[in-house]
């Protein structure tokens, strides 16, 4: 029994460290080229709720321009998107976006069936191989082809349980009938053992991306019900760049068994003073990480950010912030989750030492939320001359910056007085300074988060036992 206990251990340890460094599938953790664009090609979006004169309003624009770049294809359309689910538990009420954007689908089938149709999602969407949701079924019965991703290609970012699942769980089927609480709503399907053991493993394509021949929209948006009110980002581009985004969805369907056609972007531009690059998976950190290291006396930086929690971005920003740049950060204080309370880790915990190991040279404002989230994802550095935007589906933690997630975000690189660095510039301002809402407060009425929840941050962000 002693052997056969070591002989375990030794696989497991084995198991352990190649699921942390094995290969990544062909045409992930990629840099795109750089290409030029001109100010009309490239689109910052964003979605809000807020609180004026006492009432609660929205302000919807990313599914609405998804729809139209829907209803404007004429060659093809590929969407991929973390979650697209209409689930919530049976006392919330949210705008329909699952079933909206799956009818917009829909018509365009039926109007225009050459129209070729591909949808690349995560196993979320079916509790983890319990069953396919009916919106699922219809849009496959009408033409469109959706993909699962094979996320056990992706590196362990729950590394001491990955292992075992492996070595003793992978081998059961997650299909239903469940007989466990959905952890994801209430009114749910019930969840398998199996699907359990799947889930735990804390895997995702975390992407949301749409491209047609013509346009492409990056967002930090998702097609669910319980994230429609949510605050999030979205840039919409046109020209070479399309090129990239395709090349990186291509590489998905690949690694998961699927091969997509070789369809032809409408890619003739006339250039321009900006400069736009496609980047994924740990890329994104590598940019961010570059560009931070080129901030000093007379830069800015500008965070947006639904999770912050990656220990070199972290340290980044203190020797920016320690260097003379402005340094300031709206963060959602991770209270609440689809209706569902939460501690703060990891936002909480990371402000504070941010304002304490900084002395005040970074300021953190917090979102004031009314049940949703501040889900954007958005860095803007700005230089003396010229400004590098980043947004798109990546929070800056360990999983989603360090080639565990599958993420996509863009990098554009524009002069300062471009027409969208002043969007994104007044953006921001909007938040911070409450110019016609009432969006973030100082934080005062938070508090000091408890040393423990520092300690328990730390050790979820190394091991991987968390969600973020």
């Amino acid at each position: 029994m002693r052997g056969v206990m070591l002989l375990v251990g030794v696989v497991w340890v084995g198991l352990m460290v190649y699921g942390l460094v094995k290969p990544l599938p062909v045409g992930l953790s990629v840099a795109g080229r750089q290409v030029a664009a001109s100010e009309a090609g490239v689109e910052f979006l964003y979605d809000l709720t807020c609180r004026r004169s006492g009432e609660l309003v929205t302000e919807q624009r990313i599914f609405a321009r998804l729809e139209r770049i829907i209803a404007e294809a004429e060659r093809f359309l590929l969407l991929d998107f973390f979650l697209f689910n209409g689930l919530r538990n049976p006392e919330q009420s949210f705008p329909p976006l699952a079933s909206a954007l799956t009818e917009a689908l829909l018509r365009k089938k039926e109007g225009q069936p050459q129209v070729d149709i591909v949808l690349i999602t995560d196993e979320i969407n079916s509790h983890y191989g319990v069953e396919e949701p009916e919106h699922f079924q219809r849009l496959r019965q009408a033409g469109v082809r959706i993909i699962s991703t094979d996320t056990s290609r992706l590196r362990d970012s729950n590394f001491f349980y990955s292992p075992g699942w492996r070595l003793f769980g992978q081998w059961f089927s997650s299909a239903g009938p469940g007989w466990l609480p959905n952890p994801f709503a209430a009114s749910g399907p019930k969840m398998t053992l199996a699907a359990y053991l799947r889930l735990l493993n804390f895997k995702a394509n975390h992407r949301k991306v749409a491209v047609s021949e013509k346009e492409a929209l990056l967002s930090s948006a998702n097609p669910h019900d319980a994230s429609a009110l949510h605050a999030n980002i979205a840039l919409v581009v046109r020209g070479e760049v399309l090129r990239e985004v395709l090349a990186a969805e291509r590489a998905v369907a690949e690694f998961s068994g699927h091969t997509l056609p070789e369809w032809q972007a409408d890619t003739a531009g006339d250039g321009g003073p900006l400069s736009l690059q496609l980047l994924t998976e740990g890329k994104i950190k590598e940019r961010i990480l570059e560009g931070l290291g080129r901030c000093g006396e007379g830069c800015t930086v500008r965070m947006a950010m639904f999770y912050l929690s990656e220990r070199e971005i972290i340290g980044a920003l203190l020797d920016a912030a320690e260097r003379g740049a402005e340094v300031r950060l709206i963060l959602d204080a991770n209270q609440e989750a689809f209706g569902r309370r939460k501690g703060g880790i990891p936002n909480r915990p990371v402000a504070q030492e941010l304002l304490s190991r900084s002395r005040g040279k970074i300021g953190v404002r917090w979102y004031r939320s009314s049940g949703e989230q501040f889900h954007s994802k958005l860095t803007m550095l700005t230089f003396p001359k010229q400004s590098l935007l980043l947004g798109g589906s990546a929070n800056l933690t360990r999983r989603n910056i360090g080639d565990l997630n599958l993420e996509a975000c863009l990098a554009v690189q524009a002069p300062n007085e471009a027409g969208i660095v002043r969007e994104v510039a007044a953006y921001f301002e909007r938040l911070w300074e409450n110019e016609d809402g009432l969006y973030t407060h100082d934080g005062e009425q938070l508090g000091t988060p408890p040393r423990w929840q520092y300690i328990l941050y730390r050790f979820q962000e190394w091991s991987g036992m968390s969600t973020f």
